[in-house]
């Protein structure tokens, strides 16, 4: 396309997105990435997977001398060819960084840290745990938590489970509020699954693929592969987001319409269908229960409406439309960035809406796809198995927020950022407030600084266990060299105040791979998947119920009709109501909120470089990449602003503000600002180094997320 991603930032990292397919062969280029040259000891091969995003790449280590030499790309891997991206490939020099933290430590009241032995640390949070039972009783459990994922394996996040239910807690908050949660909870309410409904090996199957703001190039890399398979085929790619991206390049066409309004886009593409009469009747009545409700719902989304809040001509709309409304076999890609809204709720539905009034949801090249889904099941089925069936509701984590503002949270197991929630500085203050906070992690970071106790965590390759990814992969990775200091995996750190806590429950597992055959023997959705098939194999699909079990492909809906309770879907929804309740995203500053005083619309997302809040930003061969805190701008809003390429500036919300510099590029719309979403204040390292975005992000929610994106800013020139 003319106007694609520029090539000089598309070139910056193409070394490493080459690298990424291929060993590490070069001693005086890898080094900075943890090469450890050769000493003449056998060498094995030893497989692994990377633990970052959920493509769940799987690699071979080479293993000399009790290091690691080189990892490459599993070419056996159907989702990833073999290829890796940047990020997974830091993780050898992670493993070896001067700033990790290899011992637990104790935070004194005075702000100092002690060292204490890995015993010490267990016995601490015994004690407190046991101080909680003993007081609380049966109410005890209301007064623990733990912010989840646990990075280190599934069988970690199984472990840390049963371990909170000896105190009868179930409150596992997980990361997903704040970035697919709407969607996830919209699929599950209108298709009866929460996660994709096909896979993305489908992409070539199709005649057009929607990659509605799915940045696939800069968060999953390897996926790259199905959108060249793809283009191959002859599908027709079309990209929806308001910023030209890597992603731009492999497309046909892209929309970019103003941030916040893609609910519009999506409700106006339903109104056109009707209009022209070109949806299948008989399969849309089949799947939607009040079909009826489709045209009045959407009466005045017509074009002109469409087109004035959106920003497109009316030529990219009838384009967009006319495909939409031709295209015999269509899978929607949907991004994180849709559930980072306040109007989330009715883009998501309007978008599945529309792909069933084209009978486009079930079928070979047909469904939806979204982006961090697919996590298997099964891991509260064992817990239930020791512990006895959880009949109490969990907590959000905006309740579980509101519970240690009023001090009524004694212990906190901390293993996801705070910082990924907005206004991170109230959350930190909340955090405070909780007397006894543990986290797990590598490095002295924003999470450190608010805990009592640091434990220190395993990187992948030092520890056992399965992990899993998009399509409900698992993937199985053998302990291929021994951590450093008193690093510990996080499923023995909760096994072992488990097993003190509650011995008579809790099972007395000794590895991952113990852990994996009770779930093979009591949840009968993992029968067929047996350590034997997990290793011979990159990834396997869950569920299996019989060891010889085929994996499934393609659509989940495999008896011909949806998997709710009806096997159909609303218009009119009971709890969230119609799909014409569209606003503009809470904050925004032509939102009935809005403040003139903060004209710009703020968006924030992931880069290449950077994973989630913490690791990668201390890596240096990753840190070359970055640039910091950066704002994108328009030439237009920077000529309007009085604004240069590299002044420096404050970026403000109505929270306040940070320092960033300025990036003058086409890459984003007039009168929008774009920021990086994970830079770190506590990397020693100054390319990453900035305060978090979400430290000056409101507080926003709908009904089911954390929102980041469309808020009110400002820049003003320091």
């Amino acid at each position: 396309m003319p106007d694609a991603y520029s090539r000089r930032n598309f070139l910056k990292l193409s070394a490493a997105l080459v690298a990424g397919g291929a060993a590490i062969a070069n001693p005086s280029q890898a080094r900075a990435i943890g090469y450890v040259p050769p000493k003449g000891g056998p060498v094995t091969e030893v497989k692994g997977y990377c633990p970052f995003c959920q493509v769940r790449c799987t690699y071979t280590a080479r293993v000399q001398d009790g290091k690691i030499l080189n990892i490459t790309g599993d070419k056996e891997n159907h989702w990833t060819g073999g290829a890796m991206c940047p990020k997974g490939m830091s993780i050898l020099e992670l493993m070896d960084s001067p700033f990790r933290i290899t011992e637990p430590m104790y935070h004194e009241p005075d702000g100092s840290w002690r060292r204490i032995s890995y015993q010490e640390a267990v016995d601490m949070v015994v004690e407190r745990m046991k101080a909680v039972r003993d007081k609380y009783g049966e109410k005890g459990g209301n007064r623990v938590a733990l912010t989840m994922p646990l990075w280190d394996c599934f069988e970690s996040e199984v472990a840390a489970l049963m371990t909170l239910r000896t105190v009868g807690c179930v409150q596992a908050m997980p990361p997903g509020e704040t970035c697919v949660s709407t969607a996830s909870n919209m699929l599950g309410l209108m298709l009866g699954v929460n996660s994709g409904s096909t896979q993305v090996d489908e992409l070539p199957k199709a005649e057009t693929v929607i990659l509605w703001g799915a940045n696939v190039n800069d968060l999953y890399p390897p996926y790259t592969r199905w959108l060249k398979a793809a283009r191959e085929a002859g599908t027709k790619i079309i990209y929806i987001d308001p910023r030209k991206t890597r992603t731009s390049i492999w497309c046909d066409n892209q929309l970019r319409p103003q941030p916040g309004t893609d609910g519009v886009l999506a409700l106006g593409a339903i109104h056109y269908i009707l209009e022209k009469g070109a949806y299948a009747e008989e399969r849309a009545r089949f799947q939607i229960e009040d079909f009826e409700n489709l045209a009045p719902q959407t009466e005045k989304f017509t074009l002109e409406h469409v087109q004035s809040i959106t920003g497109l001509s009316r030529e990219e709309l009838v384009a967009f439309y006319d495909t939409v409304a031709s295209s015999r076999k269509t899978i929607v890609w949907i991004g994180g960035s849709l559930s980072r809204q306040t109007n989330g709720i009715t883009t998501d539905r309007s978008i599945i809406l529309m792909q069933a009034l084209r009978d486009n949801l079930i079928g070979e090249g047909k469904g939806m796809l979204t982006f961090q889904s697919g996590k298997p099941g099964g891991g509260e089925e064992l817990v239930d198995h020791y512990f006895g069936e959880n009949h109490t509701p969990k907590m959000n984590f905006r309740r579980l927020r509101m519970a240690m503002e009023k001090k009524n949270l004694d212990i906190l197991f901390l293993n996801s950022s705070y910082r990924r929630n907005p206004d991170a500085l109230g959350v930190r203050k909340a955090i405070q407030k909780v007397p006894f906070v543990v986290h797990m992690g590598f490095f002295l970071d924003e999470e450190s600084e608010v805990s009592t106790l640091f434990i220190p965590a395993t990187f992948g390759p030092e520890s056992q266990g399965c992990g899993y990814g998009n399509e409900n992969q698992v993937a199985w990775r053998e302990k291929i060299v021994e951590a450093p200091g008193s690093c510990v995996p996080a499923w023995q750190f909760y096994r072992d105040i488990g097993l003190k806590m509650d011995p008579e429950h809790y099972p007395n597992f000794k590895d991952p791979e113990e852990i994996c055959r009770m779930m093979q023997k009591e949840v009968p959705s993992w029968k067929g998947i047996t350590m034997e098939r997990m290793r011979s194999s990159a990834t396997v699909t869950w569920p299996l119920y019989a060891e010889g079990d085929e994996e499934r492909k393609g659509t989940v809906f495999t008896e011909g009709k949806l998997l709710t309770a009806t096997g159909k879907m609303t218009v009119v929804d009971r709890v969230f109501g119609g799909i014409n309740r569209w606003d503009y995203p809470k904050g925004h500053p032509k939102s009935k909120d809005g403040k003139k005083d903060f004209p710009l619309i703020l968006t924030q997302g992931k880069q290449l470089w950077h994973w989630q809040q913490t690791l990668t930003n201390f890596a240096r061969s990753m840190a070359q990449f970055s640039n910091g805190r950066f704002v994108q701008v328009n030439p237009k809003t920077a000529q309007e602003l009085g604004l240069k390429q590299r002044d420096r500036v404050m970026l403000e919300t109505t929270m306040g503000g940070i320092e960033a510099w300025v990036d003058i590029t086409d890459n984003v719309l007039p009168g929008a600002v774009f920021t990086p979403a994970n830079c770190c204040r506590t990397t020693p390292l100054k390319e990453n180094q900035s305060e978090s975005i979400c430290d000056i992000l409101p507080n926003y929610w709908d009904r089911i997320s954390a929102q980041h994106n469309c808020t009110g800013c400002r820049l003003r020139k320091i």
